[in-house]
């Protein structure tokens, strides 16, 4: 046996073990903890996930924060195998800022399917954790041939699978985006809400899809089922299809209302999943009352910027960026570059901002970047960049936490451009900027609130960024935090 296939088995094998220890862990240990000790010390959570992992989906994580060690294990299309395979080893420690800085001891090559060693180990990886409910990162996978570069982002949301869903007597109402496919700009939805009941291990999603604008998708009622897997308990559509070439999602719904499922493009055919949307979708349960959006945006938020389709040459990748937000206000001296360009294009320049930012808005953006593969959110280089506006917009009133009618305002100071360098529109003289229809939805998980955006390349206006040459590039994109 080649000794990458010996290391790739023998990784898993000890991922099952961890993944063993994890249900026990998960119900405590028994131990008195030091009241200075963090919630999570010791503890070791496993999650399932990775919609975004079209090459590497679905997968799970293990989060050992008794040796602040990381592990994943998936399911590699390409090896045409139902058998999981570690793709990734490594560590963690924890940021000022909140983040995890993730060093990958073994990486996975997107080439060969397996992992080899790094070393010294590949560092850039970041996470940000809920510990016991989900995670959401961006992982590192390295390119060994092509050309392009070398070290990739392999973003992923996870979530816990700690037992079936039990909706015996009323159905669980989650709220969900769909996340953005790096092959399509096709929406067939964006968001919507789900009500899911259960009978036995059967499980039935009855879905409300929507696309931006809102526009409502014709509704649908499929049935999956839930059992004990490799991957631990998850509801496969279809139903019975778990480990089958026919399988289309797999889905977690973990205890405290975090959901996440992973769609295989290549086995849908014609099927739009169990949501509607044909991709996979990130959600959470449904507040019980409205949301209190001034709450909202006095909080701060660390997470991730996504947008797949991004073809800007740079030096560090620009597909998943690590973001906060809230950290700033309209009247930040950080946010002075943005605010500048949106006026300048507000009824002038381009007019490509009909209206400013509401009160109901988020100020933040990524962090900046160094000469590595991606940008760095340790605060090493400072606070979070100022170049991108959530303004959530007015709440559904039929829908506690839907904000269908939200806007995402991109500054001249996003990547690849900066205060410095600013994005000149092609062809004129006019600082740049562009804004754009979203959707969001908001709830709160272990008592966080959690933030999930959707902007789509087929609204009016379409999402856009910039690319080096300062035209804009339609595409799909999510923007995805966690309240710190």
């Amino acid at each position: 046996m080649p000794k990458n296939q010996r290391l790739t088995r023998s990784l898993f094998v000890l991922l099952l073990v961890v993944g063993q220890a994890t249900t026990l862990g998960l119900d405590g240990c028994g131990q008195t903890e030091k009241p200075s000790t963090p919630p999570s010390a010791n503890e070791v959570y496993a999650y399932f996930g990775g919609p975004f992992l079209n090459h590497l989906a679905p997968s799970v994580s293990t989060f050992d924060h008794s040796k602040d060690s990381i592990g994943t294990s998936a399911l590699i299309p390409s090896l045409t195998t139902q058998v999981p395979s570690s793709i990734l080893s490594g560590t963690f420690a924890a940021a000022p800022t909140g983040f995890m800085s993730v060093a990958e001891n073994f990486a996975i090559t997107t080439s060969s399917g397996f992992i080899t060693a790094q070393n010294p180990p590949l560092t850039g990886a970041w996470a940000v954790e809920i510990p016991g409910s989900g995670a959401l990162a961006n992982l590192l996978n390295v390119k060994i041939s092509g050309s392009g570069l070398p070290v990739q982002a392999a973003p992923a949301i996870m979530a816990a699978n700690n037992a079936c869903p039990q909706f015996v007597q009323t159905s669980g109402q989650f709220l969900y985006v769909t996340v953005p496919n790096v092959n399509t700009t096709v929406d067939t939805a964006d968001y919507g809400s789900v009500d899911i009941s259960t009978q036995g291990s059967a499980v039935t999603f009855h879905a409300a899809p929507f696309l931006i604008g809102p526009v409502a998708q014709a509704s649908s009622a499929v049935t999956g089922g839930c059992s004990e897997t490799i991957f631990g308990p998850l509801t496969a559509y279809p139903l019975n299809s778990f480990a089958l070439t026919s399988n289309i999602e797999l889905i977690s719904m973990s205890n405290s209302g975090f959901l996440v499922s992973s769609f295989v493009t290549g086995n849908a055919g014609a099927s739009l999943g169990a949501f509607g949307g044909g991709t996979g979708v990130v959600g959470v349960s449904t507040p019980a009352n409205p949301i209190d959006v001034s709450t909202i945006v006095s909080g701060q938020y660390n997470g991730f910027f996504y947008a797949p389709q991004t073809t800007a040459a740079t030096i560090y990748d620009l597909t998943a960026l690590a973001s906060a937000f809230g950290n700033h206000s309209a009247t930040s001296q950080a946010c002075s570059t943005l605010q500048s360009s949106l006026a300048a294009n507000n009824g002038q320049g381009a007019g490509t901002i009909p209206v400013l930012p509401s009160a109901n808005s988020l100020y933040g953006g990524d962090f900046p970047a160094t000469t590595s593969t991606v940008n760095d959110p340790t605060g090493a280089l400072g606070s979070e960049n100022c170049d991108v506006v959530i303004d959530l917009g007015v709440q559904d009133a039929g829908s506690n936490g839907s904000f269908p009618a939200a806007t995402i305002f991109i500054g001249s100071n996003f990547p690849p451009f900066s205060a410095t360098n600013p994005w000149i529109c092609t062809g004129t003289t006019f600082t740049c900027a562009v804004s754009f229809p979203a959707a969001a939805i908001v709830g709160t998980i272990q008592g966080k609130y959690v933030i999930f955006v959707v902007a789509s390349a087929q609204s009016t206006p379409a999402a856009q960024l910039p690319n080096n040459s300062g035209s804009p590039i339609a595409q799909p994109l999510g923007i995805y935090l966690f309240q710190k």
